[in-house]
This record gives structure tokens, sequence and C-alpha cells, in this order.
């Protein structure tokens, strides 16, 4: 999708651009985890295989809006994590800052028109599932995955 077909969210009253329709809806799963996409950008939706086990349809689901925002056109760079008990902030540059609600199971990005589809499915979707998974899972053996990671989430670059 080029940048000029990318709908533009231009509300006075939403600086912080909470509010901007995420029309794109569809059920994915990471690892064990049922996750609910919801975007404006149909380049930001996983290429994930969908979620069609009706069994888990009423089960929790964490819920990620990606929000592409064409005003943030600086490059990506390392991640650095800032992380509490009931929050996670991530920020990959001007172009990407993501932010974890772990008591809503809610995982809120802001995506920078300057991130590729390439960048985003070889980079930045990796670690989006990689946060998630460490996040949220109850799973033993991703547990101790991320146990063995040391620290992927706690320390950030200098």
């Amino acid at each position: 999708m080029r940048h000029e077909d990318r709908p533009t969210y231009r509300d006075p009253l939403d600086l912080l651009r909470r509010f901007v329709p995420t029309p794109l809806k569809a059920r994915y799963r990471v690892g064990t985890l049922p996750v609910l996409v919801e975007t404006n950008d149909f380049s930001l939706l996983p290429a994930f295989p969908l979620e069609t086990d009706a069994e888990n349809r009423g089960a929790p689901a964490l819920e990620w809006k990606l929000i592409r925002d064409p005003d943030a056109q600086d490059t990506m760079q390392s991640p650095k994590v800032l992380k509490t008990p009931s929050l996670t902030m991530i920020e990959m540059g001007p172009s990407c800052l993501v932010g974890i609600d772990h008591e809503r199971r809610e995982l809120l990005g802001f995506i920078g028109a300057n991130v590729d589809a390439g960048t985003y499915r070889e980079f930045v979707l990796p670690f989006l599932c990689l946060v998630t998974r460490n996040e949220f899972s109850t799973d033993e053996s991703a547990t101790a995955l991320s146990g063995k990671k040391e620290g992927i989430l706690d320390r950030s670059e200098p």
C-alpha cells in the first residue's frame, strides 16, 4: 500500500491518537495464546494462519492494536524496554512505539510510515510475538525459554 493510499486520521481532540479507527480485524494464535489483531493498515496484519478453532472462541484473547502512523517518518532502532509490573513500553526509535498493558491484556503499537513490509515482517512482528509469549504465556516451556533469554525485556541498549 502506497503512503498516499493510507487513510489519515486527524482529530484535534485526540492528540495521542487513542481513538484511531481500526477497521481491519483478524484472530490468530501466537504459540498457545489466542490474539485478536486490529489495525488501520492491511500490511500490518500478520501472515499467520487464522484462528479457526471454534472451541477457543470464548477463551480470553490478547488484543493487539497496531496503528500505522503516517507522521512517524524516522528509521527503526534497537529496542529499548521499560518494564513495570503492569506495563511494558518498547521504543524502537521514533518509528515504532509499543505499549503492553498486562492487566487489560492489550498491546498497542504505533508503526511509522517508513517501516516497510519487509522490516515489519522480518523484525517487528517476530519481536512482538516474542514479547507476547514472554509476557503472557503460561506454558512452562515458553516460561523456561524466557528465563533462559535472561532479561531480553528487562534491559535497554545504552
